[in-house]
């Protein structure tokens, strides 16, 4: 798991790791915050791969978690990506998008202080940290919330505004193919 983010993202992929280990779930992730643009992200990933596999500790899933968000290279990031058989979990327009679907059913569009002022009201970050009370136990209504919001999510694909893929990375953590 390499992530665009390096605090938010990675903070919520571990807490996310611990909670499905603690339910019902084998899941062991290593993840990694880049804090880079899309395309250094999926080539980063590609770096860990690469050193896994020599050490013969190759991974089961390669997967990225970029924004939407400003970036020029994501189209360079996905082709690479689908090109290099990793999953790119693309949210628009950030990630804060899928975390605030752990708390709302907001689907409405917004921009990126928008975003954040709702995330603020609903206490889920501390800074760029996450809350100690963030309902990671709401994952699940999470994804039914990014499903309705975009019924066609998958790896690679740049949804609508706002959407998330990242019930494609849940799955993946559950055991189930996407």
């Amino acid at each position: 798991m390499v992530t665009e983010c390096v605090v938010t993202e990675k903070q919520y992929v571990e807490r996310l790791e611990q909670y499905l280990r603690a339910s019902r779930f084998r899941v062991s992730v290593k993840s990694v915050g880049v804090g880079k643009d899309p395309r250094e992200v999926v080539k980063k990933c590609i770096e860990f791969r690469k050193n896994a596999k020599d050490k013969d500790k190759a991974f089961d899933h390669c997967v990225c978690l970029v924004d939407v968000d400003q970036h020029t290279t994501l189209q360079e990031a996905i082709k690479t990506a689908q090109r290099e058989g990793i999953d790119l979990i693309v949210s628009r327009l950030k990630f804060e998008v899928w975390l605030l679907w752990h708390a709302s059913n907001s689907t409405s569009v917004r921009t990126t202080k928008q975003l954040d002022d709702l995330v603020a009201d609903h206490k889920l970050l501390s800074e760029k940290r996450l809350s100690n009370q963030f309902p990671i136990d709401q994952v699940f209504e999470a994804v039914r919330r990014a499903r309705a919001a975009d019924p066609e999510l998958s790896s690679g694909r740049v949804g609508p505004d706002p959407s998330s893929a990242m019930p494609v990375l849940v799955q993946l953590m559950c055991g189930e193919k996407p």
